[in-house]
């Protein structure tokens, strides 16, 4: 083996796995100026390289590669010259061992020096055949993974000292996503994939952010040391960074593919053929794959879409369809077979939906289906009888909403209404319901009015009656004479029908107040409501020691109302003034029933008392059913005015007054009768 390394022009040399010299041959000797084998080649290594040299070994026997680097040896004299070194293992397996060849480049530490590699026919052949097999990989749909390998396999073979690494950009272009580095460290992996897109990240950012080429020729000198994936680079001996970026086919930026060297050299243009070579086939995977993602995004998201407009009619009850007038073709959502109760394996037909309208429907159906085909929107209601003999309400809308070439397409919706139907009549019952209970209540409220006059009414009846009596007596002694006096009696006949007539009008009045009649509606003067409710209680206030004083508008106060209820509201004021004032000794007890007009639109009617009054913070609580301060009382009579006067188109309120007592007051609107 000596007589071998003697022969070969280089220097050769081995050593066992601690790094000790075991053999050197002649120009080993030479260089480094001795004849002990025991000399250590390595000790010689310039300090930087003699940090990266064991990463590169460690590296290479991860990979089961051979050593191969540049690296700076000092010779005797001191000087250190470049030298490309390699290494292999050998030996039985019981230990490993290295064995060391430096070929001398010519060049020494610090010249600007250019390594120029002769090409030759087969190393272009070579690459064209790599090219060739790895867009076949691309148009097979391999991996992108398996494709970035291969390339960065591919330029690191066909370039000296050269670590490929390829990153992609996400679809946002915000992020790094790694792709390949098949002889970097996974420490690399771990700066990039995930890391934002920034110029702070070092030259793989900037290139990605600028779209142009970043070199950076010494790592140690530059900025980028400071980064994360400079610190890297100087870890495992790399001190050049060449990062290119890869460009869409739309100008923006898909990847970054970058070069990592141990030294500087300038590419040959064969190497430079390499690079754009790979860029370009790394570009074209990456295009590929993105059209992939944007088509399985855009499937994912028409899936949703049908996914989510399934849920949506399926929650609202709401079918669709479209309809090609002139090819007769007919497309139906799965709601709208569920909602016409039709088999979904069935060809969607109009004559299947006419045979489910119900047959009073059935002429407004296909009147609205004509308008339709004839290109007119419409929006129909209508009834279907299901196989299950069930009745449904339907809401069917339809236009035309575009034209596939000269063919209008008509699209509707159709929308099971049975529920809303059937909530609806519940709800005209319930409020039909609630008008009934207010009209009781208000009658309620009325006989209990009445009931509380009811010595004032049967004085007012007994007044005409007992006339009626006396008259009656008169004229028959009038008549009785001898002879008669007719003229006396005539006059006497007479006031008994002006009794009996008085007498016949209180008692109507009392009927219809006590009648449970529908409102009637009629215009009528809001001052000749107030005079026949106050002379209805004049009796009853008499005896309570109450004096009543009217303040009412000279002019007539024209209103559109119901008189009975209107009387109804008024009296109930009175009554509560009334009682507002029944404890009261130490005061006159004055009632004043006032009206005036407003405005032009409307006038107001208050009653106000001296009585015991009321809080402030109580004015609309007095309103609220059930709400009461007597100990007697059931606390409907003001919510049931209120309700009343609110339903002729009016307010009602009530106030304490600055001095004793309160004020409740309504205000109607002014009616004028037809000229």
């Amino acid at each position: 083996m000596s007589e071998i390394c003697e022969q070969i022009p280089a220097i050769v040399w081995t050593t066992d796995e601690a790094g000790l010299t075991i053999y050197g041959n002649s120009r080993f000797r030479a260089y480094f100026g001795s004849e002990s084998h025991a000399t250590d080649g390595l000790n010689a290594l310039h300090p930087d390289d003699a940090i990266t040299l064991p990463v590169k070994i460690r590296n290479a026997r991860r990979e089961g590669l051979d050593v191969k680097t540049d690296v700076r040896l000092r010779r005797l004299s001191g000087e250190y010259c470049w030298f490309a070194l390699s290494a292999s293992t050998w030996g039985d397996g019981a230990a490993v061992k290295y064995c060391w060849v430096a070929v001398e480049r010519n060049k020494r530490a610090g010249d600007n020096f250019i390594i120029q590699r002769v090409e030759d026919s087969g190393q272009a052949g070579h690459l064209i055949a790599s090219e060739t097999e790895i867009l076949e990989m691309v148009a097979r749909g391999a991996a992108t993974a398996e494709v970035f390998d291969k390339v960065c396999r591919l330029v690191e073979e066909l370039i000296d000292d050269c670590f490929c690494c390829i990153l992609e950009l996400s679809l946002d272009r915000r992020h790094f996503r790694f792709g390949a580095a098949p002889r970097l460290p996974g420490e690399f992996k771990g700066v990039f994939d995930g890391s934002e897109v920034a110029a702070g990240l070092g030259p793989c950012g900037l290139a990605a952010t600028s779209r142009r080429p970043v070199e950076v020729p010494d790592c140690a000198s530059d900025a980028l040391a400071g980064t994360a994936e400079g610190r890297l680079m100087l870890l495992n001996g790399f001190n050049v960074c060449q990062a290119k970026p890869i460009l869409s086919p739309y100008g923006n930026t898909a990847g970054v593919f970058t070069i990592y060297r141990q030294r500087y050299a300038a590419f040959s243009l064969f190497e430079q053929q390499v690079v754009d070579r790979a860029i370009n086939i790394i570009g074209i995977s990456i295009d590929r794959t993105r059209h992939e993602e944007a088509l399985v995004r855009r499937e994912t998201q028409v899936r949703r879409s049908q996914a989510q407009l399934l849920a949506a009619q399926r929650i609202s009850s709401t079918g669709s369809f479209t309809f090609d007038i002139q090819k007769n073709e007919c497309v139906w959502s799965e709601e709208l077979y569920r909602i016409f109760d039709i088999d979904p394996s069935l060809e969607p037909d109009i004559y299947a939906v006419r045979k489910r309208v119900y047959r009073d429907d059935l002429d407004k159906f296909n009147g609205e289906l004509q308008r339709a085909l004839s290109g007119q929107s419409i929006d129909v209601t209508f009834r279907i009888v299901t196989s299950h003999a069930a009745l449904k309400f339907l809401r069917g809308l339809a236009k035309i909403s575009y034209h596939v070439g000269d063919n209008p397409v008509l699209v509707g919706t159709v929308q099971d209404i049975t529920d809303f139907k059937n909530a609806q009549e519940a709800l005209q019952r319930g409020e039909e319901a609630l008008v009934k209970a207010r009209e009781d209540l208000a009658y309620v409220s009325r006989v209990m009015t009445i009931s509380a006059l009811t010595a004032s009414i049967a004085h007012e009846v007994s007044q005409p009656l007992a006339g009626i009596l006396t008259n009656a007596n008169a004229c028959l002694r009038l008549l009785a004479l001898s002879p008669p006096n007719i003229q006396a009696a005539s006059e006497t006949a007479r006031r008994t029908i002006r009794d009996t007539m008085r007498a016949t009008e209180i008692i109507k009045r009392l009927r219809a107040m006590f009648a449970r009649q529908p409102s009637t509606m009629e215009y009528t003067d809001l001052n000749d409501l107030a005079r026949e409710v106050i002379i209805l209680s004049a009796r009853d206030m008499h005896q309570k020691s109450i004096s009543v004083t009217a303040q009412l508008e000279p002019k007539a106060l024209l209103i559109m109302g119901d008189r009975v209820q209107l009387q109804q509201v008024i009296l109930n004021m009175l009554l509560n003034a009334r009682d507002a004032m029944g404890d009261i000794e130490s005061r006159p007890r004055i009632l004043t029933v006032s009206t005036h007009v407003d405005t032009e639109e409307s006038a107001v009617l208050s009653i106000t008392d001296v009585g015991i009054g009321f809080p402030l913070e109580n004015a609309d609580k007095m309103f609220e059913a059930f709400f009461t301060t007597k100990q007697d009382g059931m606390g409907i009579g003001l919510a049931i005015s209120r309700s009343i006067i609110e339903n002729h188109g009016g307010i009602m309120w009530a106030e304490p007054n600055d001095g004793p007592g309160a004020t409740v007051a309504f205000s109607i609107p002014l009616r004028s009768p037809p000229q």
